[in-house]
């Protein structure tokens, strides 16, 4: 009997990997529907890259890596756990749930909202997962997607909160270490200087990095929601600890070097992004005593719901860019507020004679104008707007109706001539000097609140091309002012609006 040849001997069959194509449809549908509406959204996707290379100062730097971050996590979620929806009846509610936000962002970006505008997009994208791959990946890809807003500037609203709590923690560690200090507002005064707790200062770039960070980890390891939310809030606990701990270092070395630290005379930008990364560390080490989850097991998903639903869905989600394609916005014949140059019993002035002067250097028109009438005057001041567009705006940065180092002593709303008006008292922290009435108008309707007349502005300009201004009057209020409100009530009807009718 023969013995068999040895196995080197042996025919090799070649084993040839058959990468499994169906496993990745998914995943490039969903990175087909982020840059399908970075696309067809493209001004909001314009202003986050503003944002991202042109403010050296963002907090939201990190945006692109981020994108591609989120993008990747989400392609992973839905290739390893993706089951389509059945039947195409079952996205009927979330087509047009998808076509109502399409018009909420026109709606948006023609008000000039652009943090809402922007804040859409990522709830725009999780839509066409869950139209075109089904509920299940939807809820996979849920948590990548909604790591995008930490690179869209929503979480400014945040900064008052943080600052104040950076100075009243502090304060409070000055005075456990013995360090005299003298803190009023946002300013901590000790005997060599005087420290501002900015905007900057609050740690708004820590907090979202932190909260990236903990997002980001619970998702690589797979925790379920519980570990997922005490690792977010430590994280976000250790971020706001090391900013407080940055602040009071920086304000301790100044304090016992009479302000000649590296700390104070150079940079202490370094010095807190060590401090933060410290932080992080200790994060990292105790995200451990929490058990990582195994990733679930792959699921090739079908092409065949994604390719029914496809043209319905781009149709949904392209109503808002395409309505303000067929339809821009044009500009207005004439303005919609003035203010007669010669008022019988009043003698008119070209030019006001106090210090206050509204702000609004984007307007198509204005006219500043003071009228007097028995030793009373009145300065009158219309801005007009015949269109607007982003950074050209009734509402917007650089607009007020008075300085903005202007001391406002106090606001109210009033009712006068039937008209609701905002008023402001302008003046020193004993005294008011001056009171300033304004308000909105658009088309031919007058507003009290900015928001709802850039939404107003917004709605209009889909079936038509409305004017938007501003009118406020002004007088002293030196020595009384409930007789400068008078005057102001009598001069109130010689501002004429289109039709009167006030919302």
């Amino acid at each position: 009997m023969s013995s068999p040849p040895p196995s080197s001997a042996l025919p090799r069959t070649r084993a040839v990997a058959r990468p499994d194509w169906q496993s990745w449809f998914a995943p490039a549908v969903l990175a087909g529907i982020v840059l399908a509406t970075g696309a067809l959204y493209w001004p909001a996707t314009q202003s986050l890259l503003h944002e991202w290379f042109e403010v050296p100062s963002s907090a939201y730097r990190h945006g692109p890596l981020l994108v591609l971050i989120a993008v990747w996590l989400a392609m992973r979620a839905v290739r390893t756990d993706a089951v389509p929806a059945e039947p195409s009846a079952r996205s009927l509610p979330w087509l047009v749930l998808l076509a109502l936000l399409s018009v909420a962002w026109l709606i948006a970006f023609r008000a000039g909202i652009q943090v809402l505008h922007q804040a859409l997009l990522p709830i725009l994208v999780w839509l066409g997962v869950r139209i075109l791959l089904g509920s299940r990946a939807a809820l996979r890809a849920a948590v990548p997607i909604g790591l995008l807003y930490s690179a869209i500037p929503v979480w400014h609203v945040l900064v008052p909160a943080l600052q104040a709590m950076t100075v009243a923690v502090v304060s409070a560690l000055l005075r456990v270490v013995g360090v005299p200090a003298y803190v009023a507002g946002d300013f901590v005064t000790i005997r060599s200087g005087v420290f501002h707790v900015e905007d900057g200062c609050a740690g708004l770039h820590y907090f979202i990095v932190a909260a990236t960070l903990a997002v980001l980890y619970g998702e690589l390891r797979g925790d379920d929601r519980r570990v997922r939310v005490y690792l977010l809030a430590l994280a976000l606990a250790l971020a706001l600890v090391s900013n407080w701990l940055r602040v009071f270092i920086i304000i301790t070395a100044g304090y016992l070097t009479d302000m000649q630290s590296y700390l104070v005379r150079v940079d202490h930008s370094t010095f807190g992004w060590a401090v933060f990364a410290l932080a992080m560390i200790v994060f990292l080490l105790l995200g451990r005593l929490w058990p990582a989850r195994e990733p679930p097991h792959a699921a090739a998903t079908p092409a065949s719901v994604a390719g029914r639903l496809l043209p319905w869905a781009a149709l949904a989600a392209a109503l808002g860019p395409v309505w303000a394609l067929l339809m821009p916005i044009r500009a207005a014949a004439a303005p919609n507020v003035s203010i007669p140059a010669a008022i019988a019993g009043w003698e008119a002035r070209q030019s006001c004679q106090g210090r206050w002067r509204p702000q609004y250097p984007a307007a198509d028109l204005s006219q500043q104008q003071e009228f007097s009438r028995g030793g009373q005057t009145v300065c009158a001041y219309v801005a007009s707007f015949l269109s607007q567009r982003q950074d050209k705006e009734l509402i917007g940065y650089w607009s007020s109706p008075y300085q903005p180092d202007s001391e406002v002593v106090s606001s109210a709303v009033r009712v006068a001539a039937g008209r609701t008006l905002n008023e402001v008292q302008l003046g020193d922290e004993r005294t008011a000097d001056r009171i300033v009435w304004y308000t909105y108008v658009v088309g031919a309707r007058e507003w009290r609140r900015g928001i709802a007349a850039q939404l107003s502005y917004a709605f209009g300009t889909l079936s038509g091309a409305p004017a938007s201004s501003i009118y406020a009057l002004s007088t002293p209020c030196v020595p009384d002012c409930a007789a400068a409100r008078r005057v102001l009530d009598e001069f109130l009807p010689h501002v004429r609006v289109a039709t009167e009718r006030v919302h």
